[in-house]
């Protein structure tokens, strides 16, 4: 893992994501997310998924760094040399600030009880010309253009149920070069009725303008009821299977399905694979991930380990006559 990031970060030719995104995991697996249950990638597919360590009792608190995107982001704004870069120069005040502080952390989780709250920052737009132009890795020139963040609140009713809520803020620059902003709410459910079979359903809603923003790679299009069923035959396998569009309202979508799988490695590493279709149906890919170096979410509780904990997560998107696309992520969570 370690000798293949080093390849790519060694390497022009190579197209890879910014690594501001927490997409590695969950693309990994095909975008077969909904009913999976999780920290920071939850935040942005599943609101009632958003599931912080109870490490103790009270409240729990986790902050989660962004090693690399953090002076990626820097650099690429001038926030350093004081020179501002486009279009980080036409930002106001306010958003400059907001960028700089998100651009080194990641993320914030606080849970108390059944009731988990957390905030995610600067999620860059997926597109796939983007993923195939970026050039080397930490490479944040595109992330301005278009970006995200979230604040959820995800209740736990039940040992077996649990309803969330995102907030979605959205920034971007439309064909002139105007920016835009915009909001949007997801609304998620998800239904446990063993410990080996999970259900999750969202409800995706967003400002139009930003339609698009989720729907190319991620297959998240606005105003679409999504599904998710996630089945576990070992401890440490998770199959998952997800439908897109279910009333199919969208005109851009259809009754999408996306496959995926984990396989984690004791708390040591995780395989993930998983598939689904892009182009309206046209073209397969093939996606293929890993994490790497864990990091246990309670430092007094050893086992209390998720696979959303890893420091290093990667991912390949794998299309027939294009290149591959490629997703890292580091980021450390206290």
């Amino acid at each position: 893992m370690v000798v293949l990031c080093l390849s790519l970060a060694f390497s022009p030719a190579s197209g890879v994501g910014s690594v501001s995104t927490v997409a590695p995991r969950p693309l990994g697996m095909g975008g077969a997310f909904v009913a999976i249950r999780g920290e920071l990638a939850a935040m942005a597919w599943n609101p009632a998924g958003l599931n912080p360590p109870r490490c103790r009792t009270g409240v729990n608190l986790r902050v989660h760094a962004n090693i690399l995107g953090g002076p990626a982001v820097i650099r690429e704004t001038g926030l350093l040399s004081g020179v501002y870069t486009e279009p980080f120069s036409e930002l106001p005040d306010g958003e400059k600030l907001f960028v700089a502080i998100g651009s080194v952390v990641k993320g914030v989780t606080v849970r108390r009880g059944g009731l988990a709250i957390g905030m995610l920052l600067l999620e860059e737009q997926l597109d796939p010309a983007g993923l195939e132009e970026d050039q080397g890795l930490s490479d944040p020139t595109r992330l301005l253009d278009a970006y995200y963040s979230t604040l959820t609140v995800g209740f736990i009713l039940a040992p077996a149920v649990s309803i969330g809520l995102s907030q979605v803020i959205f920034s971007g620059l439309d064909g002139s070069g105007e920016r835009l902003y915009g909001g949007g709410r997801v609304y998620g459910a998800m239904l446990e009725p063993n410990d080996r079979v999970t259900v999750g359903f969202i409800y995706y809603d967003v400002a139009n303008g930003f339609n698009n923003y989720r729907r190319e790679i991620e297959g998240l299009a606005s105003r679409t009821m999504n599904a998710g069923l996630t089945f576990r035959p070992t401890k440490n396998l998770v199959l998952a299977f997800d439908l897109r569009d279910l009333a199919e309202k969208h005109p851009d979508t259809a009754l999408e399905p996306r496959f995926g799988a984990e396989w984690n490695l004791w708390g040591r590493g995780a395989f993930r694979g998983g598939l689904y279709r892009e182009d309206d149906g046209e073209s397969v890919v093939l996606s293929l991930g890993a994490g790497a170096i864990p990091m246990t979410a309670c430092f007094k509780r050893q086992d209390a380990f998720r696979a959303d904990s890893f420091v290093l997560n990667y991912a390949v998107l794998l299309k027939g006559g294009a290149g591959p696309r490629h997703l890292i992520s580091v980021l450390l969570h206290f």
